[in-house]
Order: structure tokens, then C-alpha cells, then sequence
């Protein structure tokens, strides 16, 4: 039997050992606001000064710098808060000002993450967007409501809503994605973060032009066989179509961002601002994001983004938004699927007290962290529903209140080799003989669900189990009216991103083209000396080792060799 010192002594080490555990999980929390492009904060180098020395007072840790608004550069807010080769600069900046390269500097001087947030699809209030000379010439990559099908560039929304991109367009995809690139490789970012990643109503998603063979409904015909226009409601292939292409997207930079290995902050935090209207719905499919195709719950199962930001804009004085905000907090939690979960939160709409009140509600249920909306205008003090810029939040008030000690942002156990349990495989499926990209191939890894190609032809797989050395998998890419193309013992390792692209219909039968994929190549002469096996060895139809049998006498030998040695590396 124990001593009654010996048990004492044991509920103290536990005792410690929470105490140590509370005191670690508190110092570790996400702590963010967003700084957007329509009000002061980094137009200037005195105001990047002001808003670092708020954002320290306050015991911030991120600050999520709204660096495209708008694609075009008429207006405030408009044009990129960066140095792009893309992009039309913004107009409101100092001469010669680099927003996002002084913010950064300042910053990371001070251990702040820095994230850049995009607005992909809006892209202006007037036609042609100024400035922005691609898409001047590409006014078909623009989607239109479907009253306005074909008439060329209308805007979403009526007379007051935006020219907006077509999310279907695979061209519009790759230039949306040559924006998070040049972002991601030309600047010491900590991540990337999306915002409106959705459509704004139901009614759009028709091409500007019907001449257009890469618009997102042609790829909906293409893809289904559909015949004439779908309605802009109640189709219920058209409504997952048209938030497959969302997904696609996000998809796409799960991938794309930490390929870009020359950037030394990697791994990026890949995060989306989501939009949680009203109260939280029973079921996910039957919520206002879901209906305005914006599939974020699939997204965080899926792996797909590091961390949710879900919008959750309620004011405290309000009893029934005040029971909505908690509502959708308990919520959102719930669809984390280890991945992490900041409380986006509007103190522009509430007292300070109310703020700290639904921030405080967050983090004690569940919440990675919280992000506020926005630096400038930080409170309502008089709930008449004029926000105020009363810098006394990050003064004398937050630190009092709520963030009475620093902590520092939560670590990515997923994206970290030591601590994680899977790994990505992505890649491109083409066309063997005109290199153009196959949309909807099916890509399958190993026993994992399928996967189909994006307009662009790229595959994403997450959630790939891997073990401490990695593991290999055989994957393939099957599109319809070709032969299967088949690549083994591909290494998918713990937090890696792995990329095998695939060549498929090859128009000519290269002897030893062992996996169908058009060429070729040192995966192909792995499986040769695999099967090799000498004269009289004979293989059944169907193996797949008669790839091989240049002769055509059912072995593979000498004679082979010499035949497939002409045909290495076409």
C-alpha cells in the first residue's frame, strides 16, 4: 500500500504535469486581424509603423494584409498591394512603395506572421479592367448570370455588383494560380489566404461568350453529356459542377504552394475566409455556403487548407446573433478534422466588451485561434452601427481584457516530417500527342478514393498514409478511350508532396512502354529488368510484362532489350 506522502507527492506531479499542459496550450493560439485594402494601415511607411506598433501592444501575432481586392487599379483598394508582374499596381500607395515587402520587414523584426490575402474572382467595377492587359484580351475567361449567357462582359450583381472571373475556366484557374506563385515565391510570406472563394449567387456561372470551348459550362457538357443550358437552380449536377469548380482551385494550391520550395518560411499556412450567414445549419449541405458553392467543410476533410476561418460576423447586443455566433463556433469545430479552426470575428459590428465576449466564447470552446475583421475599424462603441477606429483596442483595452500574455502561433503537426502521418501526391495528366491537358481522367493511388483532373489536367491526392521512410504506392491514370498508364513504387513521404505526371494516348507503340504513359523512361526500364527472364520464359495475355515483348513471341529476352533500347527516352 502507498504512503499517504507518496500519494500526495504523486497528485502533485499530476497536478504539474496539467498545470504545465494548460500553460502551453494557452501560450500557443493564433492571433490575427485583417488589414484590408480600403482603409488606412499600409499605404505608407508611417502607417505600416502604427500598425505594427498596435498590433504588438495588443499581443497579435499575424496580420492577414489584403493584397488583392480587385484586379484592375482604378480606386482605392484596387490593384495589387505589391510588386507584380501580373498585376496592375495600386494607386493609393506611396511613390516607389512596396505595401506587402515593408510590412513584412516590420513584422517578422518582431515575430508577426505576415499572410496574404486574395480575392480571386472579382475582378472590376468597369470593362475594360484598367491596367490589366490579359484579361482585357480575354474577356470570355469572365462568367456571366444567366440572363446575360453570351452577351459578353456583364457584371455579377446587377449595375451595382463586379466583371467577375468564370471559376470553370481552366484559363482562369491558371491565372489565378500564377498569382499565389509569384506571391509565394517572390516574397517571405507565412501564407496565403482566400477570400470570397465562392459565387456570389445562384443565378451565375454562364459564359460571357458561347464561343468559348474552355468556359465552365462547356467543360459541364463536356464532362456529363448535358445537352442545352442547365437552370440556375434545381439541376442538381449543374449545382455540384459549379462547386467542383471551387474546389478545384483550392485543390490546386494545396499543391501548388508548398511546391515552391525557395521560399524559406515554408511551410505556408493555407487558410480561406468562409462565409457562415445566419445560424449554424443541422447539416452542412443544407447551409448558405454550400448553396453558394463554397464546399468548405469537404475542403478541411479533405486536407485541403491548414485553417478555416469561417466569417462569423454577429453582433453581442443582438440576443439572437449573439446565440447564432455560438452557435456556428460549436459548429465550425466540429469540421476541423485536425486541421485548425480560428474564430473570425466583426468587432467593427460590436462594443469592445462584446468583442472580448464572443473572442473569450471561442477560445474557451475549441478555437485554434481568432482572427478580427478589421484593424481600422476596431469597434461599434455605441452600437449605432457606425464602426470606429478607437485605437485604444490594441492600446489599453485587449491586452487588459483578453490577451494578457504573448502566445505564439499553433505549429502544423500535418505539414511537419517529425509529427506527421501522411503525405501529398499531385501531378498532370496529358495528352501524349498534343500535350494538352485531360480533364476529368481518373487518377487512382493505391486503394485510396479516385480522384479526377481539374480543366488543367492536375490531380491532387492528399491524406496519403505514409510511414516513417515513406511509403510507395501504385498509382493510375485512366482517361476514356486509352489505355490505362500505370507508374509503381511511387515514394509518398510523411509531410512530402510528391509529383508524378502522367503522358496518356500515346499515338505510337513504343516497345517497352511498360506503363502506358507515352514514353519511355528509367520507371519503365525498372520494370523491364523486373520482368526479363529469358527465352521460353512465357508470359499469359494480359500480363503486363507483354509491354515489353517488342517480338511479340510472349517472353521478354535479349531481343526485346535491343528493340526497347532504341525506343529509351522518346
Amino acid at each position: 500500500m502507498q504512503s499517504f506522502s507518496s500519494i500526495r507527492m504523486s497528485l502533485c506531479a499530476a497536478v504539474a504535469a496539467l498545470t504545465l499542459t494548460i500553460s502551453a496550450s494557452a501560450q500557443t493560439s493564433f492571433r490575427a486581424f485583417w488589414a484590408d485594402a480600403f482603409s488606412p494601415g499600409y499605404k505608407n511607411a508611417s502607417e505600416v509603423n502604427s500598425m505594427i506598433s498596435r498590433a504588438l501592444a495588443a499581443r497579435y501575432n499575424a496580420i492577414i494584409v489584403e493584397v488583392v481586392a480587385f484586379h484592375d487599379n482604378v480606386g482605392v483598394g484596387h490593384g495589387a498591394y505589391y510588386n507584380s508582374t501580373i498585376l496592375p499596381k495600386a494607386t493609393d500607395i506611396a511613390s516607389n512603395f512596396d505595401p506587402l515587402a515593408t510590412v513584412i520587414a516590420q513584422a517578422h523584426a518582431n515575430n508577426i506572421e505576415v499572410h496574404a490575402w486574395i480575392v480571386p474572382y472579382r475582378v472590376s467595377s468597369v470593362w475594360p479592367p484598367s491596367g490589366n492587359a490579359l484579361l482585357t484580351a480575354n474577356p470570355q475567361w469572365l462568367m456571366a448570370e444567366s440572363a446575360n449567357i453570351g452577351a459578353g462582359p456583364t457584371k455579377i450583381g446587377g449595375s451595382t455588383g463586379y466583371f467577375t472571373l468564370d471559376p470553370g475556366s481552366p484559363d482562369a484557374q491558371e491565372y489565378l494560380t500564377s498569382i499565389v506563385r509569384e506571391l509565394v515565391t517572390n516574397y517571405q510570406i507565412d501564407g496565403i489566404n482566400l477570400d470570397y472563394i465562392r459565387y456570389v449567387q445562384t443565378n451565375a456561372g454562364y459564359p460571357a461568350s458561347n464561343s468559348y470551348t474552355n468556359s465552365g459550362l462547356q467543360r459541364f457538357r463536356d464532362l456529363t453529356g448535358f445537352v442545352g443550358t442547365p437552370p440556375s437552380t434545381g439541376n442538381t449536377a449543374w449545382n455540384d459542377f459549379r462547386r467542383q469548380t471551387i474546389d478545384e482551385y483550392v485543390r490546386r494550391l494545396r499543391a501548388e504552394i508548398p511546391s515552391i520550395t525557395s521560399n524559406p518560411r515554408q511551410p505556408l499556412r493555407y487558410s480561406a475566409d468562409l462565409i457562415c450567414f445566419g445560424n449554424a445549419p443541422a447539416s452542412f449541405t443544407s447551409s448558405d455556403p454550400y448553396n453558394l458553392f463554397s464546399n468548405w467543410r469537404m475542403w478541411m476533410e479533405q486536407g485541403w487548407l491548414d485553417m478555416a476561418i469561417p466569417m462569423n460576423y454577429k453582433r453581442e447586443h443582438v440576443s439572437n446573433e449573439a446565440t447564432w455566433y455560438r452557435n456556428w463556433v460549436n459548429s465550425a469545430n466540429t469540421w476541423t478534422y485536425n486541421r485548425h479552426f480560428v474564430a473570425g470575428q466583426g468587432n467593427y459590428l460590436n462594443t469592445m466588451a462584446g468583442s472580448v465576449a464572443q473572442l473569450s466564447y471561442a477560445l474557451n470552446n475549441g478555437a485554434d485561434g481568432i482572427c478580427t475583421f478589421s484593424y481600422d475599424a476596431t469597434a461599434d462603441q455605441n452600437t449605432n452601427g457606425t464602426p470606429e477606429a478607437d485605437w485604444t483596442w490594441y492600446t489599453a483595452y485587449l491586452p487588459t481584457n483578453l490577451f494578457t500574455t504573448t502566445a505564439t502561433p499553433p505549429t502544423m503537426p500535418w505539414r511537419n516530417p517529425a509529427t506527421a502521418t501522411e503525405g501529398t501526391l499531385w501531378g498532370r495528366v496529358t495528352d501524349a500527342a498534343t500535350d494538352a491537358p485531360i480533364d476529368g481522367a481518373t487518377v487512382q493511388v493505391g486503394a485510396l478514393p479516385a480522384v479526377k483532373t481539374d480543366g488543367n489536367g492536375y490531380y491532387v491526392v492528399t491524406l496519403v498514409p505514409a510511414g516513417a521512410s515513406g511509403t510507395a504506392y501504385n498509382i493510375a491514370a485512366n482517361a476514356p478511350g486509352c489505355p490505362i498508364s500505370n507508374a509503381n513504387n511511387i515514394l509518398v513521404t510523411r509531410a512530402g508532396l510528391t509529383r508524378r505526371d502522367f503522358h496518356v494516348c500515346p499515338t505510337i507503340d513504343y516497345p517497352g512502354d511498360m506503363d502506358n504513359d507515352g514514353d519511355v523512361d528509367g520507371a519503365d526500364m525498372n520494370l523491364i529488368f523486373f520482368c526479363f527472364r529469358g527465352p521460353d520464359f512465357f508470359y499469359a495475355p494480359g500480363n503486363f510484362c507483354l509491354n515489353g515483348d517488342a517480338d511479340t513471341d510472349t517472353d521478354m529476352d535479349m531481343m526485346d532489350l535491343a528493340e526497347v533500347q532504341q525506343s529509351f527516352g522518346n
